[in-house]
């Protein structure tokens, strides 16, 4: 199920707005950090195609989606430097897979701080600091998305492969390192060593020349014709292999070979996991 972090200033509004999806009781009082530990909660996603869909199919049980509401304490300005809840509200943005922002745009003499949406955006989108700033939270962040994915037998990341992923200057932020992690779980299987990450961060986009289009620069990084090749379709068979989620006959199927020529490639180019 995925988690929504509900992220504000204090009294910005955020365990009123909780309380109305999830239907729970978060206190929800007009001074700052009455919400210290968060509140988690289910709301349901109502779809009218699902009752149009029960309908055609008389069935008598109806599951519509659902997703978890996190309800995070206030963020001021300077808790990436340890102010308010510092540290603790950042570790609970790490636990959620989108984030939500709450921007007060009402005026209440009771109600304290300020009630200008732009002035509570500057300073949410000043104090959530990306990936690239946030290098020491790295192996926590690893383990726990790891986790994730598998969560009775979660891939063992190798210090060398923590540390190959702490020294990548990360462009984006959480997300991006959810994707790579997933990429090097499905290529390594249960085991990642470091030697895999810098291919994997090297083609975790790959590129696909169309006709007409510039040829790109070439950049001397000591690397050779071969390892630039292997480099290539290591990344191409790893896309293919997340897009599959792992099956090895889907990912052949994609990338228009065969199941035993990508077995032979997967083993030459050193890539473990996968599933029939």
């Amino acid at each position: 199920m995925e988690r929504f972090g509900l992220v504000g200033l204090p009294n910005a509004g955020k365990s009123s707005l909780y309380n109305a999806l999830t239907g729970g009781g978060a206190l929800a009082a007009p001074y700052p950090f009455a919400t210290k530990d968060p509140n988690i909660g289910v709301a349901r996603v109502p779809d009218d195609r699902v009752e149009r869909l029960g309908a055609m199919s008389k069935t008598k049980t109806l599951v519509h989606a659902s997703v978890e509401v996190v309800d995070i304490g206030g963020l001021v300005e300077g808790a990436s430097k340890g102010e308010g809840l510092g540290n603790k509200f950042l570790a609970n943005i790490r636990e959620v897979d989108a984030i939500v922002f709450v921007l007060r745009a009402f005026e209440d003499e009771d109600v304290t701080g300020p009630s200008d949406p732009i002035e509570h955006l500057r300073v949410v989108e000043i104090e959530l600091p990306p990936l690239r700033t946030r290098l020491g939270d790295i192996p926590e962040l690893v383990a726990h998305l790891a986790a994730r994915l598998r969560p009775r037998n979660p891939p063992h990341f190798a210090a060398d492969a923590l540390e190959a992923l702490a020294k990548h200057a990360w462009p984006g932020n959480i997300r991006e390192l959810a994707n790579i992690v997933e990429r090097l779980a499905i290529v390594a299987g249960d085991e990642v060593a470091g030697e895999l990450v810098p291919h994997v961060l090297r083609v975790s986009a790959p590129s696909v020349m169309q006709p007409g289009a510039p040829t790109p620069a070439f950049v001397d990084d000591g690397r050779g014709l071969t390892d630039r090749l292997d480099d290539h379709e290591r990344g191409l068979i790893s896309g293919a292999l997340t897009q599959a989620n792992g099956n090895i006959a889907e990912a052949a199927r994609m990338l228009k070979t065969d199941r035993g020529n990508l077995y032979r490639r997967m083993r030459r180019l050193g890539i473990r996991g996968g599933a029939e």
